[in-house]
């Protein structure tokens, strides 16, 4: 038996003994115990960082009336368990975080909370949270019985609605893949070219996700440059196996040049890039769209998908995220064994300069028993501080860091993922299910900053023009662009019919970022009518050309 476990049944029994049915004691014992304290106990990395302490001798103390670690919650005056009754359920950060039938407000009104608990486990049952509930509104008390334990007997958990199309985001992209038809007693896993209808350098800083159930994952890719053989054709499913379970050489040769954009194992995912972050995006080499479907029945299934990359303005922005990758394909997983794989990557080797971690989530197959990732210091080899843990290869967390991960160049990031092959064959690196993978996906950046001026953040490195925002828009929009060196710069407003509107920018202008805002009025000042318009930006020998479309 786990020690922990023991030396918490050791705390427990002599309350037990004293008062059995104490609400309490059952919350402690029953709920917390087997699902929370694995993560939230003396010296985790969890706890540290969420000030969240779930171990009997002390959580009774640390929940009543404290104050979130997490400022947005603090901000919005919460606890992390009030003692006023009523009122207290609305403002405990700890029903927030496990209230999974709210996850909608959740998320959407909420999104700096974090994710809900316990991470990378089921939900908690609706006995579970009633229980709770009513423990809350009786005003969270110690000792005696304020709920009937009878409640837990309800070990239904919460379902995720049904499927159905995201609304598009205000300003940005909404992707979309599928239907597309699962065999039965087969997995499909398909790749679909999207191309943008948007120019420029895009800057991400909300991500939506919604799958139909029976997902294994949704991923989106990028190119950071046109390959060899060219980029995929747009809108047609690339299958990585045919019908007879063989793998097609074609899908794979596009693999090797595709970059990380965002993903998710979770059915609904809304994650908020922290305030001034964003990922880039290059839209003039689209969305590589990826979607494994498993369908173990008799019956043909379905596959579909979502997903709303929100933008923002690069002026609202003071940092550019970037994604980090890590993993081992070299996996060897005996027959009726389990194995341990531990690969650590050191910071100086692999980024060659500090950074700065907001997000991370695993990926493995059904052999994965866990998936930890540690801290480590290349000068003091004792440093093994864990910050992230799953315990589910089908819903591993997407763990957000607030306040997020600071590593030095002397630091580093071990993984460790447990495998248990109970086959009789050996298994290794692949793409169904039974085969397995082990990475870690994340966001992460740098001290690099960028901004409206040059004088005391970093030059861009390229000519680069940004999106119109807000698109649609009325009555003004703003276009920024980044120039790397000194130039003349022209931008012109030009309408369907390519008569020239207005010159917005004829001068020259320093290295740096810029930005320019056109009203919807002609050069005589008059406001011009609703359509499509075209925004002409030329400096030196580069040349770009943006669409906005004014509604009235």
């Amino acid at each position: 038996m786990n020690k922990h476990l023991l030396r918490y049944i050791s705390v427990l029994l002599p309350i037990l003994v004293l008062s059995q049915s104490a609400t309490w004691d059952i919350i402690q014992s029953d709920i917390l115990l087997p699902n929370c304290v694995v993560c939230h106990d003396h010296g985790t990395y969890f706890t540290e960082q969420s000030g969240l302490n779930l171990a009997p001798d002390v959580a009774y103390e640390g929940l009543i009336n404290q104050v979130p670690t997490n400022t947005a919650a603090a901000d919005d005056g919460l606890t992390l368990v009030g003692n006023e009754g009523i009122p207290s359920l609305y403002s405990s950060f700890l029903w927030e975080k496990i209230n999974a039938q709210d996850q909608e407000h959740f998320y959407s009104d909420h999104p700096e909370y974090g994710s809900l608990m316990p991470l990378g486990m089921d939900f908690l049952t609706n006995g579970q949270l009633e229980y709770i509930r009513q423990w809350i509104i009786s005003g969270a008390p110690d000792a005696g019985v304020v709920a009937d334990s009878a409640i837990l007997e309800d070990t239904t958990v919460y379902t995720l609605p049904e499927f159905g199309p995201l609304d598009p985001p205000e300003n940005g992209i909404q992707l979309h893949l599928g239907p597309f038809a699962i065999p039965p007693q087969f997995e499909r896993e398909i790749w679909s070219f999207t191309e943008l209808d948007t120019t420029g350098i895009l800057y991400i800083n909300n991500i939506e996700i919604l799958m139909a159930q029976g997902s294994h994952h949704y991923i989106a890719y990028t190119y950071n440059q046109i390959p060899p053989i060219g980029l995929p054709p747009a809108g047609v499913y690339r299958d990585i196996r045919d019908e007879n379970g063989e793998y097609n050489p074609e899908t794979f040769s596009h693999m090797a040049y595709q970059h990380f954009v965002t993903g998710s194992q979770y059915q609904v995912y809304n994650y908020h890039l922290p305030e001034g972050v964003a990922l880039r995006l290059d839209s003039q080499y689209g969305i590589d769209q990826n979607s494994h479907y498993i369908n173990y029945t008799n019956d043909t299934t379905y596959g579909e998908a979502y997903a709303n990359l929100h933008m923002v303005p690069l002026s609202e922005l003071e940092h550019v995220a970037e994604i980090l990758q890590l993993g081992e394909t070299d996996l060897e997983l005996p027959p009726q064994q389990v194995t341990t794989v531990n690969k650590t990557v050191w910071i100086d080797n692999e980024f060659g300069e500090p950074i700065t971690i907001i997000q991370l989530m695993s990926h493995a197959h059904l052999h994965n028993e866990s998936f930890s990732v540690y801290r480590r210091n290349q000068n003091d080899p004792s440093v093994r501080e864990l910050i992230y843990l799953a315990l589910d290869w089908e819903h591993p967390p997407i763990h957000q860091y607030d306040p997020p991960l600071e590593f030095s160049m002397d630091e580093g990031i071990e993984m460790e993922a447990v495998y248990n092959n109970d086959t009789d064959e050996m298994i290794g690196f692949g793409f169904l299910s039974t085969d397995e993978m082990m990475f870690l996906f994340g966001i992460y950046h740098t001290s690099e900053t960028v901004g409206m001026d040059g004088s005391d953040r970093d030059l861009p490195y390229e000519f680069s023009v940004s999106a119109p925002y807000p698109n649609p828009f009325n009555p003004s929009t703003k276009i920024e662009y980044s120039l790397p060196e000194g130039n003349s710069v022209n931008i012109t407003v030009y309408d369907l019919m390519g008569n020239k509107i207005r010159t917005l920018i004829d001068e020259y202008q320093a290295e740096g970022t810029w930005s320019v805002k056109w009203d919807s009025k002609n050069r005589s000042g008059i406001s011009v009518a609703a359509g499509i318009y075209f925004f002409n930006i030329r400096t030196g020998q580069s040349y770009d050309t943006k669409k906005a479309v004014l509604l009235k």
